[in-house]
């Protein structure tokens, strides 16, 4: 290379690394520009953060009385199978003891049979009416029952 043409490409290197340099107000500046365009951008995204925020709301209470909708039910579905259990065991107690009453006749008449014809005859009637009594015991505990049941 020729004298003259080393002296153009050195200026050339010299100008073009001067048009790379910033300065601190450059640097300012774009920090700044930098800091707007972040402010405009997170208020341009605010209302759809605040529709957002509302959906999830919503739908965290939906969900709450969706939940407190099945516990109820789920509440309503067990005290109907207690009331349900209830009667019927009520219902069973009342077939036990309807069969012990005629099951007690049964061996209290065998025993009058045993007896002369006078002490007989009183002991059947007091056999039979102890059985009405336990009938009429069993009688009352199911009527309880089921007035408590509803």
């Amino acid at each position: 290379m020729n004298m003259t043409s080393r002296i153009l490409v050195a200026g050339m290197v010299i100008a073009l690394a001067g048009c790379g340099k910033s300065t601190q107000s450059d640097v300012d500046n774009v920090a700044r520009d930098h800091a707007e365009d972040a402010a405009k951008a997170a208020q341009a995204a605010q209302p759809a953060i605040d529709a957002a925020n509302r959906d999830l709301a919503k739908a965290r209470s939906e969900a709450s009385t969706k939940r407190a909708d099945a516990n109820a039910d789920a509440n309503r579905g067990v005290s109907k199978a207690a009331l349900n259990q209830y009667k019927e065991q009520a219902k069973a107690d009342y077939a036990v003891a309807l069969a012990r009453a005629d099951g007690d006749l049964s061996v209290a008449l065998e025993k009058c049979r045993m007896l002369s014809a006078d002490a007989k005859n009183l002991c059947e009637q007091s056999a039979h009416s102890l059985r009405d009594q336990s009938g009429s015991a069993a009688k009352e505990k199911l009527d309880f029952a089921n007035r408590q049941a509803g």
